[in-house]
């Protein structure tokens, strides 16, 4: 079929191809945020002629006039990052305008381009799909300007890069340059770095002197020199150089533009300019000639005067590049064009003038950046310069620019450029920007959140321009203005404090300051200001209650909501506690309509404290007051209160859920996600995290419930969007994403999609490491809950002792936390507890699994008499597991009674729920089963695994991902079982069955299935063997020697016994085919391994007795084998005899017989017929 192909490139952005298309079809895309292309690598030379008519092109880096100098401690800095181990890595370099880091990234991009690295540049515009050619084996993007990036742009660029180096193998290198490392840096350095796995580093440019050998004289004659041969200017010695040690010169920039500047004057016999702000006015003078002389010329001349091109290229350096269309409008909004068509012929004239970088828009800025905010400032009256460039028309047109009923497309960039400018112009903060804020607050605001932290920045703001952004800035908690809110409050509570002695204003002033730190999550501020707020209310009250009690009130919620994110919840619950009181008195008594949302927050706070605190009942109540007046605000005013009704519902289903509620709980969690959905459909910037809360306790609900399909895709979606908010806000929503990927691997996981599992767990235990790194008071617990939910996932997946390491951590910690809050914590141990001891029981190390199974037990016990609903299931699974430990000790009365116990509770709350415990019946099931075949009770252990046979089909028939492995399981050992009884003739059946389900699950996830696999080959081999079908059987069991070899060489203490196992059989089942030579040598390997284990763990001796009647059966047949196989059969009789006589007679009937045969070989007859005669 022909069409087009798209290959040998990487697409940045959606490639949708379509054909033979038939019916209704809809295509969605959304253009990505980015562009990247191949870094441009050829010079761009300049002829002496455009260089002397447009002096300020011999600034541009992309020209490399003056040759690169210095840096040699950032290039050194630069080349280790360059050359690390880490797959993909971000290095910020940032550094004030005009310092260097486009000329320190363009040397860098072109050693690495000669090197054999692929380079981009990457911009921020909405585009169509980007495409370049498939890298080589390393890339460097560089990004320009990332401080003005939205973060949600910088993370999509990342993510990508990140698949691509997953995907290619290839090492990617991120260098971002910028201006600041303000607020927006550590947001995406920490979102990189847990969400990602992508290292980051920054770096602050210093001036060039402090950076290498380098300084500012031997600078300027370098630079002179150059412009000098490229002007063509000759002069003989070096240039002079000027006084430059002010703060002026302080970039690299700088004095490059004061070389230019000298070198240019020289040209034209004029004295060299030696202010930083006389060089910029010079070498804006000389682009006023240019457009002169183009202007002016006789061929082709340019139609529009100096001055039109004056005021377009003031526009130009304001809006920047635009398509046409846009353009045009700035134009007319300006006042400086009446028609379409006059501003057409200025948009021609300006093209000429300053060619775009991108042919798709018009309107290029003039570079350098500094030189375009230098000719803004000094276009603009008030700067006390002697210039010919000051115009009176400059700051109406820029607030022409800026007017209209809505912000114009061009705002955000207008308004960072003046922000910008203003940082070095003060005339243009004073007399421009910070009146325009006072006026028009709105356009800063519609500038977004990074433009107004470097608003807030700027040293000498004023601050009545910050107190007019205040009042536009969100009340609630909002994505993208979180940071900047906080940053202008931090500006101006200082400032107010003291200028007022009013105590009440000053305790307001506190707790408004405090609620802004609380949304970006810088607690311990927070913190501080929300005491001080408490403890200056607590004195107004005790003058004059009536008035400053509901004041009180209000400092002691905000109080009580901070203190638990420092992980002091008894303090806050006392706090919370009084707050509500308080509420409930004044709602009482004074104005309910006013009062009641206070009283309803007051309530949320206090059942949310307890229920972390672990007391649910207590909790209950609460809870449910705070729903229920929530549920009647909502009804009057749903636009105000659906959110907070959300949340309420979302508190009270956890609660409800962990009193064993259920039914009720999913009601509830069910309803809070769909008044979620609705209120952040509303507010996306300010309710999304209440939505993403909901999600989360929905798919708890529902996984309890054992909906594990929709708990999942629940999950899935709370994730996305607590990662969306971690990106924007990390300090508020990292420990929420950390939460939510723990709850999302152990969903994964029970779906069957193992590694997805793994990986959202590891990233989850990763993020809260490092948080309790910071600050153990607080998430401590979140690690343990993190490590406990990882170590089974590594489990699963074979890595056992990384699992048994993550849960031995997971009891330590959890065993300090319910030391100091039982009622909290007892849980969580009672969990790592389940878990260590199931890790221990499988790797072989019964006595130290019983002991920490017999403590869950206790824990779990204790806890389902207080609240049977809540723990009885857990409970349940810790009896199971505690049943099958006392089994394998051989204690098999308790194991047997803890086994029956077990089933018992797990019958009872399968007929309650059958969709959330039929699973645990199974289990108990299998795992009675096997108590009552160690106390030799055959029948009714065959009846148990065959009631959890039923059990697994009617699962694995509802939902095959979660449950084919465990019916594979049950398959295999009712097969193992009964041709333990003899019956292989029954046993055969579920052991084909089992192989072909394991095979099934091994094609999809080896790494997990393989072993199950060639555990029942191996059991096939065996019935097949026994049968008569031993060629048959021979395959089967080959099959499971090589699987184990090949795993047991990755993890010998997993494997070993199942490697001497398949040994064994294949050493028999040879030997029935007659082929004792070659039976030989796998009876002796068996025997060889059982020995190694037997030394390890008493409880392979009794196979090692197995190995050594096969090895003796062997040996009878093989040339001169006799006197060996006298030794093997003697030594596994003693053994039989030493363990269990009544246990094991079957197995020493077995090996008298062998003895028996043996004596016969060796002509001892007489005593081979006593041997007969004893084994009947």
């Amino acid at each position: 079929m022909g069409g087009q192909r798209v290959e040998g490139s990487v697409v940045f952005g959606d490639v949708v191809q379509i054909t033979d298309v038939r019916g209704a079809v809809t295509v969605s895309t959304v253009k990505p945020p980015y562009r990247v292309a191949v870094m441009p690598t050829a010079l761009r030379p300049l002829t002496v002629e455009q260089a002397r008519a447009q002096p300020s092109r011999l600034l541009l880096a992309r020209h490399q006039v003056v040759p690169f100098t210095g840096r040699d401690r950032a290039l050194a800095t630069l080349t280790g990052w360059m050359g690390n181990d880490d797959p993909v890595a971000v290095q910020l370099v940032h550094g004030a305008g005009g310092q260097g880091k486009t000329r320190l990234a363009d040397e860098l991009s072109a050693r690495y381009t000669a090197a054999g690295w692929t380079v981009w540049q990457v911009t921020h515009t909405s585009t169509t799909a980007s495409r370049v050619p498939v890298p080589g084996s390393a890339v460097l993007a560089v990004v320009d300007y990332a401080d003005r990036w939205p973060a949600s742009a910088l993370l999509a660029l990342l993510t990508q890069l990140r698949g691509l180096q997953a995907q290619a193998g290839i090492r990617i290198r991120v260098l971002l340059l910028g201006r600041s490392d303000g607020y927006w840096w550590p947001a995406l350095a920490n979102r990189a770095d847990g969400d990602l796995h992508i290292e980051t580093t920054q770096m602050a440019l210093p001036p060039l002197a402090a950076d290498s050998a380098d300084d500012r004289p031997a600078l300027f004659r370098t630079a002179a020199a150059r412009f000098a041969a490229a002007l063509g200017v000759e002069r003989s010695g070096d240039w002079p150089v000027p006084s430059m040690s002010g703060n002026g010169f302080g970039q690299v920039l700088a004095v490059h533009m004061a070389a230019l500047a000298a070198v240019d004057a020289s040209r034209h016999g004029q004295p060299a300019p030696t202010q930083p702000h006389a060089v910029s006015a010079y070498l804006l003078n000389r682009e006023q000639d240019y457009w002169h002389r183009l202007h002016t010329r006789a061929e082709a001349p340019v139609q529009s005067p100096p001055e039109t091109m004056h005021r377009a290229v003031v526009v130009a350096t304001l809006t920047g590049a635009r398509p046409r269309a846009t353009a045009r409008t700035s134009l007319l909004q300006a006042g400086f064009a009446e028609t379409r068509t006059g501003a057409d012929r200025i948009i021609d004239d300006h093209l000429t003038c300053y060619p775009p970088a991108d042919t798709r828009t018009v309107f290029e800025p003039l570079h350098p950046d500094r030189l375009g905010e230098d000719l803004i400032a000094l276009s603009t009256p008030g700067h006390g310069a002697a210039t010919s460039l000051q115009r009176d028309w400059t700051p109406e047109a820029i607030t022409a620019l800026l007017g209209g009923e809505a912000p114009p497309e061009w705002t955000a960039t207008v308004v960072t450029v003046l922000v910008e400018t203003a940082h070095r112009w003060p005339h243009i903060a004073a007399d421009l920007l910070f009146p325009l804020v006072r006026e028009h607050p709105e356009l800063a605001v519609a500038a977004g959140g990074a433009t107004l932290i470097r608003l807030a920045g700027i040293a000498d703001v004023d601050l009545t321009a910050l107190e007019a952004l205040e009042p536009l800035l969100p009340g609630e908690p909002h994505i993208d203005l979180d940071i900047a809110a906080a940053a202008i409050s931090s500006r101006l509570t200082p400032h107010r404090l003291a200028r007022t002695t009013d105590p009440f204003e000053q305790s307001q002033l506190h707790f408004g300051h405090a609620y802004r730190l609380m949304n970006i999550g810088q607690n311990d501020q927070a913190l501080v200001a929300a005491e001080e707020a408490v403890t200056i209310c607590r004195r107004l009250v005790a003058d004059d209650a009536n008035t400053y009690l509901p004041f009180l009130a209000l400092s002691l919620t905000n109080f009580g909501a901070v203190l638990p994110e420092l992980g002091r919840w008894e303090q806050s619950l006392t706090v919370s506690g009084e707050a509500a009181d308080i509420y409930r008195r004044l709602a009482e008594d004074d104005d309910p309509g006013l009062y009641l949302p206070l009283l309803a927050v007051s309530a949320h706070n206090l059942g949310a404290c307890l229920s972390e605190l672990g007391r649910w009942e207590q909790a209950l109540d609460p809870a449910g007051e705070a729903t229920a007046i929530y549920r009647r605000l909502a009804a009057a005013d749903p636009e105000t209160h659906l959110s907070s009704l959300a949340g309420s519902l979302s508190g009270l289903g956890t609660v409800l859920a962990r009193l064993g509620r259920l039914d009720e709980s999913l009601t509830v969690a069910e309803e809070a996600a769909v008044l979620g959905r609705r209120s952040a459909a509303h507010n996306p910037q300010g309710r999304l995290p209440d939505l993403a809360m909901s999600l989360t306790n929905l798919g708890t609900v529902l996984s309890d419930l054992g909906r594990s399909d929709e708990a999942l895709t629940v999950t899935e979606e709370a994730t996305a969007l607590y990662r969306r908010l971690a990106g924007e806000n990390p300090d508020a929503y990292l420990p929420d994403l950390a939460t939510s990927l723990s709850n999302l691997g152990s969903r994964l996981s029970a779906r069957g999609r193992w590694e997805q599992g793994l990986s959202a767990a590891e990233e989850a235990e990763e993020i809260y490491r490092r948080l309790a790194e910071e600050n153990p008071d607080v998430h401590l617990s979140g690690l343990a809950m993190s490590l406990t939910n990882f170590g089974p996932r590594l489990f699963e997946l074979g890595r056992r002792e990384q699992g048994l390491t993550m849960a031995e951590e997971a009891v330590a910690i959890s065993r300090r936390l319910a030391e100091s809050n039982p009622d909290a914590h007892l849980p969580g141990l009672a969990i790592a507890l389940s878990n260590l001891g199931a890790f221990l029981l499988r790797l072989g190390r019964r006595e130290q699994g019983l002991l920490a199974t017999e403590e869950a037990v206790a824990v779990r016990r204790r806890l389902a008499e207080k609240n049977p609903d809540a723990h009885l299931p857990d409970l349940a699974g810790s009896l199971t597991n505690l049943g099958l430990g006392l089994s394998e000790l051989g204690r098999r009365d308790q194991g047997l009674a803890a086994a029956e116990e077990a089933v018992a509770i797990c019958w009872r709350l399968a007929e309650k729920n059958p969709d959330a415990h039929l699973a645990g019946l199974a289990m108990s099931l299998i795992n009675l089963s096997v108590a009552l075949s160690g106390m030799d009770r055959d029948q009714e252990a065959l009846a148990a695994k065959l009631e959890a046979l039923d059990l697994y089909r009617w699962l694995a028939e509802a939902d095959p991902d979660a449950w084919l492995p465990g019916l594979a399981v049950t398959l295999r050992n009712l097969g193992l079982f009964l041709s333990e009884l003899g019956r292989c003739d029954h046993g055969l059946v579920p052991a084909e069955e089992a192989v072909a389900v394991f095979r099934r699950l091994a094609e999809e996830n080896p790494d997990v299935h393989l072993s199950g696999l060639a555990e029942a080959s191996s059991l096939l081999g065996a019935c097949l063997s026994e049968l008569g079908r031993c060629a048959e059987g021979l395959t089967h069991i080959s099959e499971a020697v090589a699987v184990f070899r090949g795993l047991a060489e990755m993890d010998q203490q997993t494997y070993l016994p199942h490697l001497a196992m398949s040994l064994n059989n294949l050493g028999a089942c040879l030997s029935q085919l007659d082929r004792y030579e070659q039976a030989l040598p796998p009876a002796e390997e068996a025997v060889a391994v059982y020995r190694r284990l037997a030394g390890d763990d008493p409880y392979a001796v009794s196979d090692l007795a197995g190995s050594l009647s096969v090895h003796a059966r062997v040996c009878a047949h093989v040339t001169g084998g006799l006197s060996r196989a006298f030794e093997s059969i003697t030594e596994a009789i003693r053994i039989y005899e030493s363990l269990a006589p009544d246990r094991f007679a079957g197995e020493l009937r077995w090996a008298h017989l062998i003895l028996a045969d043996v004596l016969d070989g060796l002509g001892r007859s007489e005593e081979a017929t006593e041997v007969r005669e004893r084994a009947g």
